[in-house]
């Protein structure tokens, strides 16, 4: 019964954290001036090698490819790691100063952490874990 469970919540897991990099990707191409003000107030306008509003767009199809094989369950271990790592580079953005945004980020990279360690076999196009 206890597999059963872990298994079934990492496919709602899986969903959530979808759904959080669905909104984002939706809401980049949407509303790009609101990703190009707060990348413009950040540190990081300085290391990139292309335009801000170059990087929101690559921001959009990044997440939208996120959010499509976490659904899917494609590679869910590899695709976690990124997003986990995407979501660190994020929190950096935010800065320590924007408490909700951070907090909310920890909870889905706390999602990610559990998806890359444990992956998603329920519902999964390519099962990587025995």
């Amino acid at each position: 019964m206890k597999k059963a469970l872990r298994q079934y919540s990492s496919l709602f897991l899986r969903i959530g954290l979808a759904c959080a990099f669905l909104s984002n990707s939706l809401q980049a191409f949407l509303a790009p001036h609101e990703f190009i003000n707060l990348l413009s107030n950040s540190f990081v306008i300085h290391f990139l090698p292309v335009s801000a509003a170059t990087f929101v767009h690559f921001i959009a199809f990044s997440d939208g490819m996120v959010f499509l094989l976490l659904l899917l369950g494609v590679y869910t271990e590899y695709v976690a790691l990124y997003a986990g790592l995407w979501l660190i580079g994020v929190m950096n953005t935010l800065g320590i100063h924007h408490y909700g945004g951070i907090l909310e980020h920890i909870a889905f990279f706390s999602i990610a952490v559990y998806l890359t360690l444990n992956g998603s076999d329920v519902c999964s196009l390519t099962k990587t874990k025995q």
